[in-house]
């Protein structure tokens, strides 16, 4: 999974929602649940293949972006479609993730 900074939001993520969504991982090093959520995208990125793209966005590193986007928990997510974030939750149940990425990405 691709790692994005602020410098690269605006490419990686903004622009490359024209084309398919971007789901944002927004995680932290020292979190648990952040570790668990990339690893539970890690593994679902296959299942989407060429009809999304995932990212993965340090927290700590990236806090400009984060507050733009009102993420003050992690594990967050934010799904980006048409150079627009659509949907935005927290928390790191893959049935959640899945739930919420089906609405936006065709299987």
């Amino acid at each position: 999974m691709k790692i994005v900074n602020d410098a690269s939001f605006q490419s990686d993520v903004i622009d490359a929602s024209q084309n398919k969504p971007v789901v944002v991982c927004f995680a932290a090093e020292w979190s648990h649940p952040s570790q668990c959520a990339v690893a539970s995208l890690e593994q679902m990125e296959s299942n989407y293949a060429g009809r999304a793209t995932f990212v993965t966005m340090d927290f700590d590193e990236n806090e400009g972006t984060a507050a733009k986007y009102g993420v003050s928990v992690m594990p967050a997510f934010v799904v980006f479609a048409n150079s627009q974030p659509r949907e935005e939750w927290s928390g790191v149940y893959a049935d959640k993730i899945r739930e919420k990425l089906d609405q936006f990405i065709p299987r």
